[in-house]
């Protein structure tokens, strides 16, 4: 495969122009995820790619889960196919900026009734759900960044125990908890659940009431997010 010139654009006029040839592939999937992430909203939901080398384009509608493809000589003549995941999506811009039009003859049917393909009211925005979501967590992991540190040498005693016999009990949104000792009576932990009961309050945790029914052993400590990132690491 040949070269290829390709440019990102969205319709408020950022633009972002590469190179790709048959060793592009992740570098093309980086390039416009990184694009999409800096602009793509609710208000600038669309974006296309420009094939300049063959004078041809794929226009990406995140807003409702549609793609045409077109070619540039017949600006009129344009094909539509939905794409149901977001996987689906990046799959058909990226044989679109290896092959072009026709590589997209892949996916079977297009169609050039745009309005049959559009969803109803309850459609999510799939692309820009994943951007909100990741933008989230970025937050969310520099707000623990700001928060103070853990002992490490504890916190990692803890990940071990909660690794070995524990796991999280999500009771909502907001309230969670580390579940040790899962299923054991006190004969059964030992000596482990009183070094455990060191490690939470090193630590700076709170172990909460457990439920009536739960067996004697086991310890319910109230999540920290801390926590749950180095938990990341163990799952």
């Amino acid at each position: 495969m040949d070269e290829v010139s390709l440019v990102f654009r969205d319709s408020d006029g950022h633009k972002k122009s590469m190179v790709f040839d048959r060793t592009s592939f992740s570098k093309f999937s980086t390039a416009l995820r990184t694009f999409i992430t800096k602009f793509l909203s609710e208000e600038n939901s669309t974006i296309y790619i420009d094939r300049l080398t063959t004078d041809e384009m794929l226009i990406v509608e995140t807003a409702v889960g549609i793609i045409g493809r077109v070619r540039n000589d017949a600006p009129d003549d344009v094909t539509y196919r939905r794409y149901d995941r977001v996987q689906d999506g990046a799959d058909i811009r990226l044989r679109f900026a290896g092959g072009g039009y026709d590589a997209l003859d892949h996916y079977g049917t297009w169609t050039a009734d745009h309005d049959s393909l559009l969803p109803d009211d309850t459609f999510e925005n799939l692309d820009l759900a994943l951007i909100v979501a990741k933008r989230r967590s970025e937050e969310r992991r520099k707000a623990i960044a700001a928060m103070p540190k853990l002992d490490k040498q504890a916190l990692t005693k803890f990940c071990k125990v909660w690794a070995d016999v524990g796991y999280n009990k999500y009771v909502s949104e907001v309230e969670s908890y580390y579940v040790l000792f899962d299923s054991q009576t006190l004969d059964e932990t030992g000596t482990a659940r009183t070094e455990l009961l060191g490690l939470v309050e090193k630590l700076g945790l709170e172990v909460t009431a457990t439920p009536a029914n739960a067996p004697s052993g086991e310890v319910w400590v109230r999540s920290d997010p801390r926590v749950d990132v180095a938990l990341e690491k163990w799952a």
